[in-house]
C-alpha cells in the first residue's frame, strides 16, 4: 500500500465543489489515472457521509469506466469491477486509518456484496483488508469459504508448477539451459504483447483518422447530433440554436388581450461560449474514450445545452415597459357609423392595473425552462366594464354595394327616401332570414308613406308607399352581390328603369315580399341611404365572410324574358358562375 501511495500525487479539495463538479472531477480521474492511483487521491477526501464513495459507485454504472479498470487490471470471470473497486475501497481506508468511514462503508453495503467482498478479501489474502478488526468483525463468517478458495487457486497453481517441472526435465539438462530458455520465453512474450499494442493502435489511429479536426460521435447540442461535424458548421448550429432563442415569445395576457414580446425585450442572454466549451470538450478527450465514442456512435455521450438566462435588473426594466403596456382605465365599446359612412367598431376594455411584484415572480418561474413560447398570466387589478356592442366587433369591411338614380322629388321621393332611412342600421344575425317588408313596411299613412304611382293587376295605379320596390330592387342586387341565400324574391309586371332586366324585386304587402337569409358566420349591416337624386345601400360584415371571393350579378335578353346569372371570382380571376332566374315582363302600357 505504501508503495500505491507513491503513486498518488495530486490533491484535491472537493469541499470547494459542487455535487455536479464533484461528480465530473472523480470521472475525469476514473477515466485519466490509473484505477489505484484514482481510488487514492479521492478517498484520502472521504468524510463519514460516503459521499465520495457513492459517487464512485455510480461511476462504475458507465461502461466506459468499467471497461478502463478492467483494461488497468487483472480480472477473473467470476469476480466483477465492482468487487475490485471495493477491495481497493477497504485497503485505502485501513491504510488512511478512516475507521468510522470504513465502518459506515460496510453497513452501506447489501448482504451478497459483503459476502462477494469477503471471498474476494480471503481468497486473495489481501493483508491490509483482513488485518483490520473491522473487516474481521463483518467478514469473518465468510473466512472458511475464502480459505477454500484460496486453497483451490493455489492447487491450481500447484497443477501448473508440477507440469511445469515436469517439462523442464524433457526439455532441460541444467540450470543454465533453464535460464536460457526462461529468459527466451519472457522475451517472446514481450515480443508478441508489442506487436499487438502496435497492431491496436494502428486499428485505433485508422478509426480516429475518420473524425480528424471533427466532432466526435455522441455530442449533442440539444437534440442536435455533432457527429462529423466542422468548426465552421458547428458555429452555423450554434447560431440558428441561438436565434430559436432570442426569437422565442413571452405572452402575457390579461383581461384584455395577449401581448407579445420576444425573449430579447425581455433581456434574455445567451451563452456565447457555447462553440468553444464544444471543441475544448472534444479536442481534450482521452485517446481510450475516442475510441469508445466512435465504436459506439448510436449513445449520447455528452449533451450541452444552449439556454436562455436572464437577470433580475433587465427584467425589473422590462417590468417597467410592461406596467405602461398593460396599465389602463376602463373604457366603454362603441359601434357608429361616420360621416363617410363607413361602419366604425371601437373596442370596449376593462381597466387594469398591474401588480409588478406578482407577475414578475411568475415570469422568473416559467423562465426556468424556457420554450420557444413562454405563457404567462399577468396579476393585477380588474375593473370590469359592460361591452353593449360585442355582436358588431367583427363588422369590418363593405363587402356589396349597389346604387340606382331615382327622381328624389315628390311623393315617390319621399316614400324611398322614408324607406331607406326605416331599413338603414338594420343587423341580420347569422341564420336570420331579413324581410323587407317587416323591417321597411307597412306602407301606410300612419308610418308616413304618401301615395304615388304603383304597378298594380298588371297597371299603372296609385298606393301608399310608391317607389319602395326601389329600394328592394337595390338592395336585391347588393344581394346576389354578396352571395346571400335568397329566399323570396318576385319581378315586376314591367320592366323598371332603374335596373337591368332581371335584376328588379318588386313587393305588395302583405303577400309578395323580399327575403334573404344569411348564411355566414358573422352579421350582416346594412346602410340604406339618398344623396341627391341617387339611392344606395351598403352590404357590412366581417372580412373573413366572403374571403377572397367576390360576385358580380349580369342578365340578358333570351326567348322572350331576361335570364339572370352570378359570376364569382377569386383573387380578381374568374372561377365559376350560376343560373339565378328567368324574368319575364309584360309590355309598358
Amino acid at each position: 500500500m505504501k508503495e500505491e501511495n507513491k503513486r498518488v500525487k495530486k490533491s484535491i479539495n472537493f469541499d470547494n465543489l459542487n455535487d455536479q463538479q464533484k461528480l465530473n472531477c472523480i470521472k475525469n480521474l476514473l477515466y485519466s489515472e490509473e484505477i489505484n492511483d484514482a481510488l487514492g487521491i479521492i478517498l484520502e477526501k472521504e468524510k463519514k457521509d460516503l459521499s465520495l464513495i457513492k459517487i464512485i459507485i455510480d461511476c462504475l454504472q458507465d461502461e466506459v469506466i468499467s471497461e478502463k479498470v478492467k483494461a488497468n487490471v487483472y480480472l477473473k470471470e467470476e469476480n466483477s469491477v465492482k468487487t475490485y473497486v471495493f477491495s481497493r475501497i477497504i485497503s485505502y481506508l485501513s491504510f488512511y486509518n478512516k475507521r468510522v468511514i470504513l465502518k459506515n462503508f460496510f453497513e452501506s453495503l447489501t448482504k451478497e456484496e459483503l459476502k462477494q467482498l469477503a471471498l474476494y478479501e480471503y481468497s486473495n489474502k489481501t493483508e491490509v483488508s483482513i488485518s483490520s478488526d473491522i473487516f474481521k468483525k463483518y467478514c469473518s463468517k465468510y473466512e472458511e469459504k475464502g480459505a477454500k478458495k484460496a486453497a483451490a487457486n493455489k492447487t491450481e497453481m500447484l497443477e501448473l508448477t508440477t507440469e511445469f517441472t515436469k517439462y523442464k526435465k524433457m526439455t532441460m539438462g541444467n540450470k543454465k539451459r533453464n535460464t536460457i530458455i526462461i529468459g527466451s520465453l519472457a522475451a517472446i512474450v514481450l515480443l508478441l504483447s508489442s506487436i499487438l499494442f502496435a497492431y491496436k493502435w494502428n486499428q485505433d489511429e485508422k478509426i480516429l483518422s475518420r473524425y480528424k479536426r471533427l466532432i466526435l460521435p455522441g455530442i449533442y447540442l440539444n437534440d442536435i447530433s455533432l457527429e462529423g461535424m466542422k468548426e465552421e458548421d458547428l458555429k452555423k448550429v450554434a447560431e440558428a440554436e441561438s436565434e430559436k432563442i432570442k426569437n422565442g415569445k413571452l405572452v402575457i395576457s390579461n383581461v384584455n388581450g395577449d401581448y407579445s414580446f420576444t425573449y430579447k425585450d425581455v433581456g434574455v442572454e445567451v451563452n456565447d461560449e457555447i462553440v468553444k466549451e464544444i471543441l475544448y470538450y472534444n479536442k481534450n478527450i482521452f485517446r481510450f474514450k475516442k475510441v469508445y465514442m466512435i465504436k459506439n456512435s448510436n449513445k449520447k455521450h455528452k449533451v450541452f445545452k444552449l439556454e436562455g438566462t436572464f437577470s433580475d435588473n433587465v427584467l425589473d426594466k422590462f417590468m417597467v415597459t410592461l406596467k405602461d403596456k398593460l396599465n389602463t382605465e376602463p373604457k366603454e365599446d362603441n359601434f357608429y357609423v361616420n360621416n363617410e359612412r363607413e361602419v366604425v367598431y371601437v373596442a370596449g376594455a376593462s381597466g387594469f392595473k398591474l401588480d409588478s411584484k406578482k407577475t414578475k415572480a411568475k415570469i422568473k418561474k416559467a423562465f426556468i425552462k424556457l420554450d420557444e413560447e413562454t405563457k404567462v398570466e399577468a396579476e393585477g387589478e380588474v375593473k370590469k366594464v359592460e361591452l353593449k356592442y360585442t355582436k358588431y366587433k367583427d363588422i369590418n369591411k363593405k363587402v356589396a354595394s349597389y346604387t340606382t338614380y331615382f327622381a328624389n322629388a315628390g311623393n315617390r321621393g319621399h316614400n324611398i327616401v322614408l324607406a331607406a332611412s326605416k331599413l338603414n342600421e338594420t343587423l341580420v344575425e347569422p341564420g336570420d332570414t331579413f324581410s323587407y317588408i317587416a323591417t321597411v313596411g307597412p306602407f301606410s299613412n300612419g308610418s308616413g308613406y304618401l301615395p304615388a304611382p304603383v304597378y298594380l293587376n298588371n297597371d299603372v295605379a296609385t298606393g301608399n308607399g310608391g317607389g319602395v320596390c326601389q329600394l328592394a330592387t337595390t338592395m336585391y342586387v347588393v344581394s346576389l352581390k354578396t352571395n346571400v341565400e335568397v329566399v323570396q324574391r318576385q319581378g315586376h309586371s314591367f320592366a323598371p328603369t332603374y335596373v337591368p332586366g332581371g335584376l328588379d324585386a318588386t313587393i305588395y304587402s302583405p303577400s309578395v315580399d323580399y327575403k334573404f337569409k344569411n348564411p355566414y358566420e358573422y352579421p350582416i349591416f346594412i346602410l340604406a341611404y339618398a344623396r341627391g337624386n341617387y339611392l344606395t345601400v351598403d352590404f357590412w360584415t366581417s372580412d373573413k365572410a366572403l374571403g377572397n371571393k367576390t360576385y358580380e350579378p349580369y342578365s340578358y335578353y333570351s326567348n322572350g324574358g331576361y335570364v339572370t346569372y352570378v359570376k364569382e371570382f377569386e383573387d380578381g380571376n374568374y372561377v365559376s358562375q350560376r343560373y339565378v332566374n328567368k324574368t319575364s315582363y309584360k309590355p309598358h302600357p
